[in-house]
């Protein structure tokens, strides 16, 4: 429950464990970035940013990494963080792009977005 929070921010475990191999550092900004998310209901940069012509966003630790996760908005004050990965080139992966599709569109058809 997130009590007094405008929303509920459910990490998957696939980023569990990508953030479980991320420096303590990486970890702290990104618990902070997903505290304000909770609390304000949306991030805006440098925090976050919304993906062009896509329902998919991304938190963004810049300060003591460069990682990314990306996260949707789910039903009854829900967010998905779905995927993650460590940002190495100005564009965002191809490959981290469909990954991040696919459990968008599995969380469609399982009617939690």
């Amino acid at each position: 429950m997130c009590g007094a929070k405008k929303k509920c921010f459910v990490e998957f475990p696939r980023v569990t464990g990508f953030l479980s191999g991320q420096s303590a550092e990486i970890n702290a900004e990104y618990r902070e970035i997903v505290l304000k998310l909770e609390t304000e209901g949306c991030l805006s940069m440098p925090f976050g940013e919304k993906l062009k012509d896509e329902n998919l966003f991304a938190i963004r630790v810049i300060n003591a990494g460069n990682v990314r996760v990306f996260y949707v908005y789910g039903k009854a004050n829900t967010i998905y963080g779905i995927h993650g990965y460590t940002k190495k080139t100005q564009s965002i992966p191809q490959k981290e792009l469909k990954q991040a599709r696919r459990i968008v569109k599995a969380l469609k058809q399982a009617g939690l977005i």
